[in-house]
């Protein structure tokens, strides 16, 4: 009998991945990046959608919710918690707009010290791009599947430990959530960049 990674979840659930893909190192004034959002129910691919957002700039938030309008999801999972190089998403206030849990994993601990000191270097506005940092919690462990590397995850909206249960269902192929797998390979695929 085969193992059924759903046995802790419903296997309905439908799992939103986003990740963003390559931008060039440039001195234009506006750089954008391809933002890609993967819907899956279970283990299948339902559809994706893309848009772009702004290098360094403070749209993810608006971009986001502009591609999961008019679409029927539980819980989104994201490729950490800036895209285009810092452009923070604001996860709680994304979960409480969407009125859906919201998961930021990624798969090195993060180091809030060299991200603020990063932000306060380079952003007139890092203190509030801080503060979404700060918003989005405590930074928990989760080691999905044996032998691999943990993952550390916030989450909004949901507990951690039902975090954990979307987390574990959908790390399959490798310790990366297939949703999160597949909007990587899709966004560093489509983007333009020479």
């Amino acid at each position: 009998m085969s193992r059924n990674p759903f046995r802790n979840t419903t296997y309905n659930t439908r799992v939103v991945g986003v990740d963003d893909g390559a931008f060039p190192v440039s001195k234009k004034l506006k750089q954008h990046a391809l933002l890609v959002a993967v819907l899956f129910q279970g283990l299948q691919i339902l559809g994706f959608r893309m848009g772009r957002i702004e290098v360094d700039g403070r749209d993810a938030n608006k971009i986001l919710t502009s591609l999961l309008r008019r679409t029927r999801f539980d819980v989104v999972m994201l490729s950490g918690i800036s895209f285009g190089g810092f452009n923070v998403v604001d996860i709680a206030k994304l979960s409480s707009v969407i009125r859906r849990p919201v998961v930021a994993i990624t798969g090195d601990k993060p180091d809030n010290d060299a991200v603020r000191n990063a932000l306060r270097g380079h952003f007139g506005d890092w203190k509030e791009r801080w503060g979404m940092i700060q918003a989005a919690g405590r930074i928990h462990r989760f080691k999905p599947l044996r032998g691999e590397p943990p993952l550390y995850f916030e989450v909004r909206g949901a507990q951690p430990r039902l975090a954990k249960k979307w987390i574990a269902a959908t790390a399959t192929i490798s310790r990366l959530p297939e949703p999160i797998r597949v909007a990587r390979i899709l966004a560093r695929g489509l983007s333009d960049v020479t």
